[in-house]
């Protein structure tokens, strides 16, 4: 399937489609919420109506019927035909879904097979329990006071003309999308109210209509001496145009005067459209002061990695800057240094800029969450709040693009195995309603997320036995398993308390893959829970995956990167401080016992090495665990960017990518969960 649409244009209404569907579904959420609340409505109205005028003027007649069907119910919402419920939400989110992937048939071009016929009578149904979609020509029409958004000098022309014994109506219009003359039909209604009385103002203008500046929609306020059925069968009669509001202004006792001019009266017209000129000119600077572009994301990919290269160059710099200042390299020597620095700083703003061109905030993922945590609260009849905080805390795409299904894993866990059912709440003294709640923050050089409920916690006990009656663990093991080596069990592969497998759980998959794509972006995960209270889900992520810092080291002659955000302290140990327990070597670091891992003999470098009286051991983490790394000497910390191995080279366990040093050599930078992982196998 095509469309008679450029590339550059349909990549726009994509976006502006996405944008326009995550709006629908997050106000639809608040409003079911709310229960009533007009300035919600109105604003589910307009993207659906936006929707709906860019699919049909791209030729995609599917979703143009559903977005016009989902605007009958919103418009008997507005009119207060109709009452929001759990029924009209649920069928909403249904059209929700199946226009993501009608986004998705006109993104890829290829036509897919869904059956839209059933929700579509989910609407027609709506609309019949409220009387109509549009109004009938023998209704009544809805009577209420308005006026608080008219311009003063309209509303005294209102004033005026109730004073003078006229009826003042205020008309909406929706024009079909599919006109081919949205201006003609726009003059058409104006000419045909215009013979019933006196239109005091309309948007667009008369002037606007004529040089063709019209959308879909109109509005009209019409003084008159005619009754309101007769105004409606009047606006009613132009073809490809719908009445979709009709209200008679009703003023208080005491109207405003209009500062008319002496000019002569048509005037007060064109004043009345100077002045919404003026106000649309106004809007129009406001717009244009944002100064805001849309960037594809492959640009700043682009960009990012040619900073990276800036950022090893700069290194290389002041590395020669330095020998030949050593050298008495004599003035040439300085000017270069000071080149040298002058164009680090440049290098480190410029790196400064980019990182924050590629920051996003966390709500832009964070905003997909509550309507997940909605469906799966009604499918287990439980009664469920989601408290998202933080969500203008800001992250790296790219770290956002691989936090998403983690989050989506402890969140389902959360409802599925933390909260309780009403009826279990009650009778433990707690509101039957659960609270999850969503939160960001930074911390140091990193963001913390955290995912916490206040459902019934994890039991230690059942875990243990879940996890001999799988075989995980031995009798032995499990006595000497402390309370965060029994919590750690639920990040086994294939291990599971659910004892029924369902749609959401029970199947032995989801937390260890939770903990492992957390790991490959250098984030740890902890876990804190309390019987009866709740349990708390920490994960910690390095703001960027594209440039860090480091602690350089070096063994058997090789340098090698330790990622910062992992590195606790650096000390020195003597033999005589090393002890053997169970064949494993560990140290005493104030008072905890942690293994001591001797890098060359990890990486199988065991050249001849040095008795020495002291060497240096780096202090790292993962999770709630501490170990030692043995190493021959520091280097110092640095600022390294990440190279893959690439495709040739592949995975290699204990091996996370490299980088390029100042001297051209080349670093490789340690995986520390595949290095530990491989080590406790």
């Amino acid at each position: 399937m095509g469309f008679e649409i450029t590339a550059d244009d349909l990549k726009v209404f994509l976006e502006e489609a996405d944008e326009q569907i995550q709006l629908l579904e997050e106000d639809i959420l608040k409003l079911e919420q709310a229960g009533d609340d007009e300035q919600l409505l109105q604003g589910i109205f307009r993207a659906a109506h936006t929707l709906k005028g860019s699919s049909a003027t791209l030729g995609h007649q599917r979703m143009a019927d559903l977005t016009h069907k989902m605007e009958n119910v919103l418009d008997k919402l507005r009119k207060r035909q109709l009452a929001i419920n759990s029924h009209i939400v649920n069928v909403m989110f249904k059209c929700l879904d199946i226009l993501r992937i009608l986004k998705e048939e006109i993104a890829t071009g290829q036509a897919k097979d869904i059956d839209m016929y059933g929700v579509l009578d989910d609407l027609q149904g709506i609309v019949a329990e409220g009387g109509g979609a549009q109004m009938a020509a023998g209704s009544e029409p809805e009577i209420q006071a308005r006026g608080q958004d008219l311009d003063p000098l309209i509303l005294g022309l209102v004033s005026a003309s109730i004073a003078g014994g006229k009826k003042v109506y205020d008309l909406r219009f929706n024009i079909d999308s599919t006109s081919a003359m949205p201006s003609v039909r726009a003059f058409q209604v104006l000419l045909s109210l215009g013979d019933a009385g006196e239109v005091v103002f309309s948007q667009p203008s008369q002037s606007e209509i004529e040089e063709e500046k019209v959308g879909l929609d109109v509005r009209i306020l019409l003084a008159t001496l005619e009754e309101a059925q007769a105004v409606k069968e009047i606006a009613s009669s132009v073809s490809e145009v719908f009445l979709s509001g009709m209200r008679e202004i009703q003023l208080p006792a005491a109207p405003v005067e209009p500062e008319l001019s002496p000019e002569r009266p048509e005037a007060v017209g064109q004043t009345a459209a100077a002045s919404a000129a003026k106000a649309a000119a106004a809007a129009s600077a406001a717009k244009k002061s944002s100064r805001t572009v849309r960037v594809d994301v492959e640009v700043l990919d682009n960009l990012m990695n040619l900073v990276g290269e800036l950022v090893i160059d700069r290194g290389r710099l002041t590395q020669i800057a330095g020998t030949l200042s050593q050298q008495d390299g004599g003035d040439l020597a300085q000017d270069l240094s000071r080149t040298s620095s002058h164009i680090g700083r440049v290098t480190t703003d410029l790196q400064e800029e980019i990182m924050r061109a590629r920051m996003q905030p966390v709500d832009n993922l964070f905003k997909k969450f509550p309507r997940m945590i909605r469906d799966l609260a009604q499918s287990f009849n439980k009664e469920i709040d989601l408290i998202i905080r933080g969500e203008e805390t800001e992250l790296d795409r790219s770290v956002i693009e691989e936090i998403g299904d983690p989050l989506m894993h402890l969140l389902r866990n959360a409802i599925d195995h933390g909260i309780e059912y009403p009826a279990e709440r009650r009778a433990a003294g707690k509101s039957q309603r659960g609270q999850v709640l969503l939160e960001a923050s930074h911390e140091e050089n990193s963001i913390v997320i955290t995912v916490r409920d206040d459902g019934q916690g994890i039991n230690f006990h059942k875990l243990k036995a879940k996890a001999l009656e799988k075989g995980l663990i031995s009798e032995e093991h499990s006595r000497r398993m402390d309370e965060h080596d029994v919590l750690n069990l639920i990040f086994a592969p294939g291990f599971s308390t659910v004892d029924k497998v369902s749609e959401i759980s029970g199947r032995g998959v989801g937390m260890d893959v939770v903990r492992s794509n957390i790991e490959r972006l250098n984030g740890s995960i902890e876990i804190n829970t309390e019987a009866g209270k709740g349990t708390e889900f920490r994960i910690k992520l390095p703001l960027t995956l594209a440039i860090i810092q480091a602690l350089l080291v070096d063994f058997a002659g090789n340098t090698f990167c330790i990622p910062l955000t992992s590195v606790l302290e650096t000390i020195h140990v003597t033999p005589s401080e090393i002890n053997t327990i169970k064949n494993t070597e560990v140290i005493v670091v104030r008072g905890r016992v942690l293994p001591l891992i001797r890098m060359r003999r990890e990486f199988g470098l065991e050249a001849e090495e040095k008795k020495r009286d002291r060497f240096p051991v780096v202090i790292v983490t993962l999770g709630p665990r501490q170990y030692g790394l043995a190493v021959d000497s520091l280097v110092g910390e640095q600022e390294v960017v990440i190279k893959s191995l690439g495709k040739f080279i592949g995975e290699v366990a204990g091996i996370s990518g490299a980088t390029i040093l100042g001297d051209g050599s080349i670093s490789l930078i340690i995986d520390l969960p595949s290095l530990l992982e491989n080590i406790g196998k």
